[in-house]
This record gives C-alpha cells, structure tokens and sequence, in this order.
C-alpha cells in the first residue's frame, strides 16, 4: 500500500507538472527575473526603516522604565539595564538616517560632495564686502 501511494504521489506531479502552462515559461529569463526581484524589494528600505524606528522606540520606553526600576529598587535592577536598552534604542533609531548616509557616499549622489561655497547660515565668508 505504502509503495501505490508514493507511486500515485509522483504520477500526480508529473501530471501537474506537464498541465503547467506552458507559454509563460517561454517568457522566463534572466533578466525578467532579476526585474521581479528588483519590483519585489523595492519597498525593503522602508520596512526596515519603520522596524527600526518602532523597535528604537520601545527600546527607548523600555530603558526609561529599567532606568525608573533601578531608582525605586537599586538592589535588585542594575543600571546597565536600562542603560543598554536606551543605547540600542538610540542606535536603531539612528540606523534608518546612517543607511541613508551610507547609500549616498557610496553612490555619490550630488549632494555627498563638498562645495566649499555652501553657506550654512552661520556666517557667509564668501560675501564680498565683509568688513576688510
């Protein structure tokens, strides 16, 4: 009995296999894959980005009451507790701005260069005029 059931298991993938259509597998290549898979991505910066903000947050929330912990009982909750969870907070709620940072220096977007007549508002040297 064992043996028939296995043999029918694999007649009806051959039979499923063979009733597959037959013209979209023509139109598989390469590079239609690699552009599904590139559609298919293309919102995972965003995910991560809203995972990190979340998980920073609540780690934040949960350093702030370990911190609350450690001032009621100081015995019992030790102060790198709270201290860890505000640091990894910290660093996930900074991973989204650094991932940014990071994608425009290695692509070198138009604005990871330096343009020494940039004025940040703090005070314009390059102005002609200025007090000299």
């Amino acid at each position: 009995m064992k043996h028939f059931t296995t043999k029918l298991a694999a007649l009806v993938t051959i039979g499923m296999m063979a009733g597959a259509d037959v013209a979209k597998a023509n139109d598989v290549n390469f590079s239609n894959i690699t552009e599904n898979i590139g559609d298919s991505t293309s919102n995972l910066p965003n995910l991560i980005s809203t995972v990190a903000y979340v998980g920073g947050i609540g780690l934040g929330v949960a350093g702030i009451f370990k911190l609350k912990q450690h001032v009621d009982q100081p015995g019992q909750h030790p102060m790198k507790d709270g201290l860890v969870r505000l640091g990894a907070g910290g660093g996930l709620l900074a991973l989204p701005f650094m991932s940014k940072a990071m994608q425009g220096t290695i692509a070198g977007s138009e604005n990871s260069q330096f343009d020494p007549n940039v004025n940040f508002g703090a005070a314009d040297f390059n102005s002609a005029g200025g007090g000299n």
